[in-house]
């Protein structure tokens, strides 16, 4: 089971708590220690200008800079502080490893001029392009477009890896790279998905800090969210809920949302019931629900309403950005107030469009609108 969060720090609290200080990498710090042994085994004082000074500030500065890399070598070694290739390894001393970027997907369909006696074929890695992006889309599989017929259908995969590749449309039009006979169009049946960047190393310190919970196979709720977590780059956050006994469901809330089917797919196949969750268990991945906010706020303000809105919606904005990477968070007017008032010049806000609710384990908050009214004192 997890540790309890009233006992015990969080690794967010560690990491807000900062770096422990092992080797000082201040020069000042280094100064002062040797002008004082210096002037404890002389006994006499050093003043600027002397020789001994100058040769005193070149070996301070010298050992504040070794002071600094061996203070990075060190916090490269503890998780919370890790990054890079270093975490890398801390996190494979658990058994969890980056999750690499992954490929974009979309159906497409390829449509004829007119009808032909003979089987069309387009073959597998025909490259198409779609008018928005400059990634290539190359078919999985070789196509057949049979005679009498207009259309078929056939998936594509992009050539490079990450987000890049999702921004294509419904019904977008594809540029056919490779032409083949008598093919007129390529056309999108569904957005792109399925692309996501190497995973960051804020969420593999988290996945390996929690690495523990996969050890049972009794199917506690961290058990699942760790396991589901793992199942593709794409997830920020993942909510277990048991509706009844033995029923498990599995929302998980993605940069880009809804998620994709293969990020739905990753996850019922990463909790398979033979190895990695009980077979009693019945398992549903489904689709957060988005509880979406029109926000608008009335502000009494001393000074530049030019200045002092654009800073408060920037300021509203980036809160509602941070409560989107969560399921279940709640959303408190308070906080919105006081963000606002943290810009210099805000002296009152009033807030329409929200109250203070806490959302369920399935749902998210999106800001769909914000307006910024503001009156001078």
């Amino acid at each position: 089971m997890s540790l309890d969060p009233t006992r015990y720090h969080t690794l967010a609290e560690i990491v807000a708590s900062g770096e422990p200080e092992f080797f000082p990498a201040d020069p000042i710090h280094y100064r002062q220690r040797l002008v004082a042994r210096f002037e404890s085994l002389t006994r006499r004082t050093l003043y600027e200008g002397q020789v001994e000074m100058y040769m005193i500030e070149v070996m301070s500065y010298a050992l504040a800079v070794r002071g600094a890399e061996l203070q990075y070598a060190v916090i490269q070694r503890l998780l919370s502080f890790a990054s890079g290739a270093f975490l890398d390894h801390l996190a494979g001393n658990v058994n969890t490893f980056r999750l690499k970027s992954t490929f974009a997907g979309v159906k497409v369909r390829f449509t004829l001029t007119a009808p032909r006696p003979a089987t069309t074929v387009v073959a597998q890695g025909t490259r198409v392009r779609s008018g928005n992006s400059d990634v290539l889309f190359l078919t999985d599989e070789e196509v057949l477009i049979q005679p009498g017929t207009l259309t078929a259908d056939v998936h594509c995969t992009a050539t490079e890896a990450g987000t890049v590749g999702n921004g294509v449309a419904v019904d977008e039009d594809f540029t056919i790279i490779d032409p083949v006979a008598g093919v007129s169009s390529c056309l999108a049946l569904a957005a792109s998905s399925g692309g996501a960047d190497e995973e960051g190393d804020n969420s593999l310190r988290q996945r390996a800090a929690e690495a523990w919970e996969k050890i049972s196979r009794g199917g506690p709720r961290q058990g699942y969210e760790q396991l589901a977590r793992g199942a593709h780059p794409a997830i920020v956050d993942v909510a277990v809920v048991r509706p009844q006994p033995c029923e498990i469901q599995i929302f998980p809330l993605c940069e880009i949302m809804p998620p994709g089917d293969d990020v739905l797919t990753a996850i019922a196949d990463t909790c398979e019931p033979y190895s990695a969750r009980p077979e009693g268990d019945e398992l549903f991945v489904l689709v957060p629900t988005a509880v979406t906010v029109s926000l608008t706020l009335h502000l009494i303000i001393d000074g530049a309403a030019s200045v002092i809105a654009p800073l408060v919606e920037a300021r509203v904005r980036g809160l509602f950005d941070g409560w989107r990477q969560s399921l279940g968070i709640r959303l408190s007017t308070a906080a919105v107030i006081t963000a606002a008032k943290a810009i210099p010049g805000v002296e009152e806000v009033t807030v329409e469009g929200l109250s203070y609710r806490d959302l369920a384990d399935d749902e998210y908050a999106v800001l769909t609108s914000l307006t910024v009214n503001t009156e001078l004192v």
